[in-house]
């Protein structure tokens, strides 16, 4: 067992963070993220901090007495924090390719850039209808032909929303 295991994470400047029994609410210039970490048994908190090496407001991610795996968490913990930090100040952006050999698949966005339709997978009638996870936005690119461009700031649900657009066009009995 661990004494202690504990983690700085900066808080960029322009993000407004709010800590209430472990669930983070990041508000900054490109919106506002809300996710609980109920599930982790760790303290969390706002400090300011003024130290050699860290200065400024921080969020401390403590762990007392875990065993090893326990405070592998502690890390991820920080690493989802940094892309929450990211995600309201930057935002995310990823590309997906359709991409075909013989029939043409055709991807259909709705006007609110919430949903898309995948029709003439492999030649078939049925059509895939994928509704965005909140907060992610959908649209054609100008430089490709066939690219969706998705746009969003929670890394998880962007993410989430174009597994679900590659799994809903499975290839079976192929090699």
């Amino acid at each position: 067992k661990f004494l202690l295991t504990e983690e700085f994470v900066k808080i960029p400047d322009g993000v407004k963070v709010s800590i209430k029994s472990r669930k983070i609410i990041a508000e900054g210039p490109k919106g506002k993220i809300e996710k609980s970490f109920k599930h982790i048994s760790c303290e969390l908190k706002v400090v300011k901090l003024d130290e050699k090496i860290r200065k400024g407001k921080h969020i401390s991610i403590q762990m007392w007495f875990g065993r090893y795996k326990q405070t592998c968490q502690v890390n991820t913990l920080r690493g989802l924090i940094k892309n929450m930090f990211v995600g309201v100040t930057q935002g995310y952006v990823y590309k997906m390719r359709l991409v075909h050999a013989h029939f043409p698949i055709n991807a259909i966005i709705s006007k609110d850039k919430k949903h898309v339709d995948v029709k003439n997978f492999l030649g078939g009638k049925n059509i895939s209808k994928i509704d965005l996870l909140p907060g992610c936005t959908v649209e054609n690119s100008t430089a490709f032909k066939d690219e969706l461009i998705f746009k969003g700031i929670d890394n998880a649900n962007l993410s989430l929303s174009c597994a679900q657009i590659s799994q809903s066009c499975p290839i079976g009995r192929k090699d």
